[in-house]
């Protein structure tokens, strides 16, 4: 299909429907599926942050970010305007626009509390006051007398809202992910009457963060992924480990639903190292750049001397032109034999992104370039291809 074809579809799409769940879409193999609200945003959002790589044509580039960004938005006020209720409503106060964040945060909820609580419509939103701009906090709690409304007990809950910057790092994100491990540790520590973490979620442009008090988080079962009344659909028998899901669809080449499958799997095991890796390496594959940035740097806060993961975080910081950084991250691997090959290669990259020319030609030559092509860390994917041919030009 040509450019003219291409933007002519763009322009005939339409965005006002509301549509149900679970949501039919057409892949890349014209193949029609069904997804579920959280798994449709997620595939709009992994389709923005691979628009660069996907076309080569800047207003196609354009096109399909703008048309994914309005199919996320069309799907978050469907949802609203199914599950929804007026409460939640409050979370759009700096939007402006009803239903954009409130859809999110209903799924979210009754994804949640769906086995807390079946009459979550009922539940009240308070905004609260936060010393910290990162984020915005919301007292959610079920109907109660007048002279209870601020005791925050067995029932109550705080909902923790960050803003993200899609795509790129950005402070919000990384206070989202330390913000988890601190509310972890408290869970892992079972002090009732401490704040303990619920369930969360994060996408591409926000993270969700819920919390409660007491024993509330023992007796929430928390579904992986799903959206209460949503009727849910699976394409194939459900398989209760969410890696070992992820390594099926890895050795059938379906890359992206493996790439859901290790997000969910170290989203409910967060000291789960194998999701974290899976997730890094696929969403590399994929050139989901906001994906393996996720997990890397989630990684890293429960597995902060894990080498591969800090190799994996310096490529993605090296994706980004953060060249000092990912040097910095590079030199601290101090032993990893089986990857000192990828490891060098990474560093001669930065040192010639630097303007480090002679260091990183010397650096190119001491590896080998025959020795880079049997190092599965780079063989695999475009990207790394490229960056060797660039390599060979350079020495």
């Amino acid at each position: 299909m040509d450019k003219s074809d291409k933007m002519r579809r763009y322009r005939r799409k339409t965005y006002a429907q509301v549509v149900e769940f679970p949501v039919e879409i057409i892949g890349r193999d014209g193949r029609i599926r069904r997804y579920s609200f959280e798994e449709a945003v997620r595939l709009y959002q992994r389709r923005i942050g691979s628009a660069d790589v996907r076309y080569d044509d800047s207003e196609v580039v354009a096109a399909e970010k703008k048309h994914c960004a309005k199919r996320i938005r069309q799907l978050r006020c469907s949802f609203f305007a199914h599950y929804g209720w007026p409460a939640i409503e409050i979370v759009d106060s700096e939007t402006g626009v009803p239903g954009v964040l409130g859809g999110e945060v209903a799924a979210f909820l009754r994804r949640c509390l769906a086995s807390f609580d079946a009459e979550l419509d009922t539940f009240t939103f308070s905004a609260l006051d936060s010393s910290d701009d990162s984020y915005r906090v919301f007292f959610l709690h079920p109907p109660v007398e007048p002279d209870e409304v601020d005791v925050v007990g067995e029932g109550h809950f705080l909902l923790y809202l960050f803003s993200f910057d899609h795509a790129s790092s950005c402070p919000r994100r990384e206070s989202f992910f330390e913000m988890l491990k601190i509310l972890d540790s408290a869970y892992a520590g079972n002090v009732g009457s401490v704040e303990s973490l619920v369930a969360f979620h994060h996408t591409g442009d926000f993270g969700l963060i819920l919390t409660g008090t007491g024993t509330v988080h023992h007796d929430i079962h928390v579904a992986v992924d799903g959206t209460g009344k949503e009727e849910l659909w699976h394409p194939e028998p459900v398989v209760r480990d969410p890696v070992e899901q992820a390594m099926r669809f890895l050795s059938r080449g379906r890359f992206e639903e493996a790439l859901e499958c290790f997000v969910k799997g170290y989203t409910t095991q967060h000291f789960r190292r194998v999701a974290y890796l899976g997730a890094a390496v696929v969403a590399d594959q994929l050139g989901e750049d906001v994906d393996a940035e996720t997990a890397t740097v989630m990684g890293g806060r429960y597995f902060p001397d894990d080498a591969a993961l800090v190799y994996h975080r310096a490529v993605t910081m090296l994706r980004r032109g953060q060249f000092t950084a990912a040097r910095q991250k590079l030199e601290s691997i101090e032993n990893w034999p089986r990857g000192a090959s990828a490891r060098s290669f990474v560093l001669s990259l930065a040192e010639l992104a630097e303007g480090e020319i002679s260091a990183g030609r010397r650096r190119l030559r001491t590896i080998g370039l025959d020795n880079l092509e049997l190092d599965p860390h780079l063989t695999r994917g475009l990207r790394w291809v490229r960056a060797q041919l660039w390599a060979r030009d350079i020495v």
